[in-house]
């Protein structure tokens, strides 16, 4: 069976899509792989973390940083619909950054804030809008980049841009998880992941459990994620995503879905 068609994982380059739901949908423990900026344009999405919770709608910026788990309610508006838009950062794009405008960050470090729901200013409003329309337009990866620095810098002029700076100290994790995701259907075991890293099976998996993470939760993990999106962003057959993701079975990935996510695959496509 032939990956979906849709929203792919991209390494290095920024990219969006769309969320759409007609009926309020509640997911559970929601992993966030590489860093996301998010804005509703009609509706409202419930955000939680930690012990924290938060409404937001179109006068905010979410900030979903990458190693995060998150509950999320998406609730459509008065006119029937939830939209949103997701914009997602690589890791490389942030460190980049992070490289790039080192004095700037270092100036503003003194107030950084960590919460993951941000009241949008007009400047960073007017860079969304900009960041937005070079990717619907394919603009060149360099004017992508461009315009999603300039989010960036406006965040962190605001002191807001914390939570997206904050390293997660798993190199190891991540590598599998962006190996992973650029392919999820394959049959990945941990001896082909370890050879694609130039490690040894054994020091694989001793270094994921220093960080208290194992080659199956990650496998599993991106294989949800990734099931997830294409269930928000395409029409494909439910079927033909199980098998996109590496599930040769649908009912497995049915249960499997809901027991992670909280709703089953049909439940959450009904809602659409």
């Amino acid at each position: 069976m032939h990956p979906c068609d849709g929203i792919q994982h991209r390494q290095n380059i920024i990219d969006a899509s769309v969320i759409r739901s007609r009926l309020p949908v509640t997911l559970t423990r929601v992993p966030v792989f590489v860093s996301t900026l998010c804005r509703v344009r009609q509706g409202e999405k419930l955000l939680q973390w930690d012990d924290r919770q938060m409404r937001a709608g179109p006068q905010h910026l979410i900030l979903m940083p990458a190693g995060r788990e998150l509950g999320i309610s998406n609730i459509p508006g008065p006119h029937g619909h939830y939209i949103a838009d997701a914009v997602s950062f690589p890791v490389s794009i942030l460190r980049n950054f992070s490289a790039r405008y080192s004095q700037q960050i270092m100036s503003h470090s003194g107030v950084l804030k960590t919460e993951l729901c941000v009241r949008l200013d007009r400047h960073t409003t007017q860079a969304w809008d900009q960041l937005l329309a070079a990717i619907n337009g394919n603009a060149p990866d360099a004017l992508r980049t461009l315009y999603g620095e300039a989010v960036l810098l406006s965040l962190c002029l605001g002191g807001q841009l914390g939570p997206l700076l904050m390293g997660r100290d798993d190199p190891i994790s991540e590598r599998v998880q962006q190996l992973v995701m650029g392919s999820p259907q394959s049959d990945w075991t941990v001896a082909s992941v370890a050879q694609h890293l130039n490690l040894g099976e054994s020091t694989l998996r001793r270094q994921l459990a220093n960080e208290g993470d194992s080659f199956r939760d990650i496998l599993e993990g991106v294989r949800l994620a990734a099931a997830l999106q294409w269930l928000q962003t395409t029409s494909r057959p439910i079927g033909e995503i199980a098998g996109a993701c590496g599930y040769a079975s649908a009912s497995r990935f049915a249960v499997r879905f809901r027991s992670h996510y909280g709703l089953s695959p049909r439940e959450l496509r009904a809602a659409i």
